[in-house]
Order: C-alpha cells, then sequence, then structure tokens
C-alpha cells in the first residue's frame, strides 16, 4: 500500500500534467490554479457496505460508535426500501456513504395480470395474513369461469360465478376495496395496510391496484425511524441523527 507522501507524489503528477497546479493558501486549503482556481477535492470516499437488514444498521452504527468514532453518522430513511448510513461532512462539505441498507425481496406487481394458480400463491407468500387476504383466496379458490354469466362489470362493482357446494354455483360480487398488507419494506418492521382494487378479466385472471395514491410510503417510512430511534436510545442524540 502506498503513503501519503507518495500518493500526494502522483496526484501533483497528475494535475502538472493536465497544465495546472496546486497552490495551498496560508489557512491550509488546497486550491488548483489553471484557466480558474477552485478547490482541490480529492476523489477518496470509501465504498459503502451493502446490507439487507434493518438490525445489521444498527449493529454496524453501535460498533462504529463503540470504537470510539469521531463525528456524528446520519441515518437517513431514503425510502420504504432503502436505508443510507452517512459521515458527518468532511472539510469539502461532503458525506461519506459508510453502508447501504435495501431489503432482498421482489414483491408483489400490482400493475400485472395473473392466471388464479399464481395469485393464490402471492397472496400467501407476499402478503401478510388479514381477514381480507383470507376472503379474496378463498373467491379466487371458488372462482369458476362459465360460458354464460361469467362476469359482469359496470365499471365499478364486477360480478362473478364462484363455486358454493359440491355441484352449485352462483353469482356473487367481487370483494372491493380489499385491505391488505404486502410486504414492501423491511420485514423487520410491520408491513403498511393499504385499500387495493381487485379487478378480473376472462381466462381467469385477476390482479390488484394500489388505491391509497400512496400513503403507505409515509407510514413505512415512519415506521424505520421509529424502529431506529428505538434501538438507539442508548446513544447520545449528537453522535446518530436519524432523518427520513
Amino acid at each position: 500500500m502506498m503513503d501519503k507522501e507518495s500518493l500526494e507524489f502522483l496526484r501533483d503528477q497528475a494535475v502538472n500534467g493536465a497544465e495546472k497546479a496546486i497552490q495551498v493558501d496560508d489557512k491550509g486549503r488546497e486550491f488548483i490554479v489553471g484557466d480558474n482556481v477552485h478547490h482541490y477535492t480529492p476523489n477518496d470516499m470509501p465504498e459503502a457496505i451493502e446490507t439487507s437488514t434493518l438490525s445489521s444498521v444498527v449493529n454496524f452504527v453501535k460498533r462504529v460508535k463503540d470504537a470510539g468514532s469521531r463525528g456524528q453518522l446520519l441515518v437517513q430513511v431514503v425510502s420504504p426500501k432503502q436505508v443510507i448510513v452517512k459521515s458527518a461532512l468532511d472539510e469539502y462539505g461532503r458525506r461519506a456513504e459508510f453502508m447501504l441498507a435495501e431489503p432482498t425481496f421482489e414483491g408483489f406487481r400490482f400493475d400485472k395480470w395473473y392466471d388464479r394458480e399464481s395469485l393464490n400463491i402471492a397472496l400467501q407468500s407476499q402478503f401478510v395474513p388479514t381477514d381480507d387476504r383470507a376472503s379474496l383466496l378463498k373467491f379466487i379458490g371458488n372462482y369458476k369461469e362459465a360460458t354464460e354469466n361469467t362476469a359482469s362489470d359496470d365499471g365499478v362493482m364486477q360480478t362473478a360465478t364462484v363455486q358454493t357446494g359440491a355441484a352449485n354455483v352462483d353469482t356473487v360480487k367481487v370483494p372491493n376495496p380489499v385491505l391488505l398488507a404486502p410486504y414492501r419494506t423491511f420485514t423487520e418492521v410491520e408491513q403498511p395496510q393499504s385499500e387495493f382494487i381487485f379487478r378480473m378479466q376472462q381466462g381467469m385472471q385477476g390482479g390488484l391496484f394500489e388505491a391509497d395514491a400512496g400513503a403507505w410510503r409515509s407510514v413505512a417510512i415512519e415506521s424505520i425511524k421509529e424502529y431506529f430511534n428505538t434501538a438507539f436510545v442508548d446513544l447520545k442524540p449528537e453522535t446518530v441523527v436519524v432523518l427520513g
């Protein structure tokens, strides 16, 4: 590994080769002088550690603080699926990104039509159990496509033919809206519930469409912030700041 003097020599050679020069003022600040003058900013920021859990973020922050690290850490909740741990501002006004947390699950596609079997599997594997999820699973499990009166649609409410017994079928209303909690954020926090519109089309296909204008995102971010605030309760407020 090169020492500091060697790195500075190579830097100066590169700058001089571009017909520019590095000058230091009486306060020790470095400037690049060429056609114009501007602050010299080294490109030496560390690469962020990647993780998929909030608990890893908590462990990292506590280990850094236990090691006697100086400066305030910033834990930024960017979105329901992204958290970044940043350093305090350095002398160049930059923040190093120490850690990037993003969950690894793909999540349900709300802009896609699913056949009955795929929708059944997705509801069981990608949604938290709720009463409406159970009702929807029961409905699509009994849904039967017939040659007549399979479905009617007035633009708001749909009706469909379902199996009600060993040999009986009835025309029933499609459950709408449904209150569901899909996995959309880190699993360490409660998944926010929101309303969805369930629609069907021919071929025994169904789809779910968001009906809360994305309000769940604010709920998820607040849940993540609360998770961190609880985890960092034993740390001094001036050492770690949680933003969202």
